[in-house]
């Protein structure tokens, strides 16, 4: 039976349904084949949505949109190749073929940084202060690369959390002892699955509420600027635990506790480049701290320390070709290296993982930084 188990008590392993209907004879089961957990995952990180607040729905147009996280002809055509830039696609298909690795790939501009989270009404008409006039560093334009970064992040964390059911048949065909390894993995990824799920959840209602009323005046940010366009354009959400000095900010172990959150966008600015750090004035202290750390790096070790904020905390990333093919063999392994253990969530981030590790990265000179909203203490 399986751990002592009688055929109609809950299940072992935590599901919520009977042993019977669930871990009983299951290592005479069929196992689920990659290619059939790839199919789940496809169709999951797919789903059509529209990510404009609940308020706006009724003016949805019908058209779900690949929307881009990095704009398309701003950005991305500005370091492509041939309409092409390297990206990231943390695929079952990617990782079997690169041995585990996530190496980058080389994807059309229209493919690279999309996600079916908006339709073309709300795509169009909330993120136009970004898409239609320089980035001049307005509280609105600050706010609204967050509101893009969280939108994706939310949209990602719901895609996970809807493969909980396949992740759990994972053990199908297995003895004993591997089921109860794998349930055990799986039970402890899908309890962070599920607070940061709340808590995106939790940012998103309050954004959507700031965002419908225009209340932009708490927003708080940190901009550098760049001569040319950064040759790794990014944009994502984190909870940030460390600093660039490797202190650490805030215990992500914690689950009951919803952490302070801070936004990262790298782009063309339409005069400049820009990289922006992003958060609500409710999370000042400790995003203030983060900042402050990189704004002691000095302008020639920024490119470097941006490269280590990307490799190490995002997967949303997107490469010039020039840029990644420039780079030496020993640079491009470890940067895949970081990424790899970026895209497991059971790879805990190491306390000097944002701390200068000798990787010199080129291509980000500065040309200004100002904060928005706060002076550094």
């Amino acid at each position: 039976m399986g751990l002592g188990q009688g055929r109609n008590a809950p299940c072992w392993c935590g599901s919520g349904k009977k042993f019977k209907l669930c871990h009983l004879n299951r290592d005479s089961q069929t196992a689920i084949m990659p290619w059939e957990a790839a199919k789940v995952l496809r169709t999951s990180f797919s789903e059509e949505v529209c990510s404009a607040p609940n308020e706006w729905r009724d003016l949805c147009s019908k058209q779900i949109i690949r929307a881009h996280t990095v704009p398309r002809s701003s950005s991305l055509n500005r370091i492509a190749l041939n309409g092409h830039v390297y990206t990231f696609i943390p695929s079952f298909e990617n990782l079997t073929k690169n041995n585990g690795r996530l190496v980058p790939e080389l994807v059309g501009v229209r493919r690279a940084s999309t996600f079916t989270g908006f339709c073309s009404t709300h795509d169009g008409g909330i993120f136009s202060p970004l898409e239609t006039t320089p980035f001049v560093g307005t509280t609105e334009q600050l706010f609204l690369l967050g509101y893009r970064a969280l939108s994706r992040e939310l949209y990602t964390k719901e895609s996970t959390a809807s493969m909980t059911e396949v992740r759990r048949d994972t053990d199908k065909g297995r003895g004993i002892r591997e089921q109860v390894a794998i349930q055990a993995f799986n039970s402890t990824f899908e309890r962070g699955v599920s607070a940061g799920l709340r808590d995106a959840r939790a940012e998103k209602a309050e954004y959507d509420v700031l965002l419908c009323s225009r209340q932009f005046e708490e927003i708080r940010g940190y901009v550098i600027e760049t001569t040319e366009a950064p040759p790794v354009m990014c944009s994502g959400g984190c909870f940030p635990s460390i600093d660039f000095d490797g202190k650490r900010l805030q215990d992500l172990s914690n689950l009951k506790l919803r952490p302070a959150m801070i936004s990262f966008s790298s782009f063309w600015g339409g005069a400049a480049g820009a990289i922006v750090l992003q958060w609500r004035a409710k999370d000042q202290t400790l995003c203030e701290r983060f900042a402050a750390s990189l704004h002691r790096i000095p302008d020639e070790g920024v490119g470097s320390a941006l490269g280590r904020l990307m490799f190490n905390c995002f997967e949303n990333v997107h490469i010039a070709p020039l840029w990644w093919e420039g780079l030496d063999a020993r640079t491009q392994a470890a940067l895949v290296r970081k990424m790899t253990d970026t895209a497991n969530p059971f790879v805990e981030q190491k306390d000097d993982a944002l701390r200068d590790d000798g990787i010199l990265l080129r291509g980000f000179t500065v040309a200004n930084r100002y904060t928005v909203g706060f002076s550094f203490s």
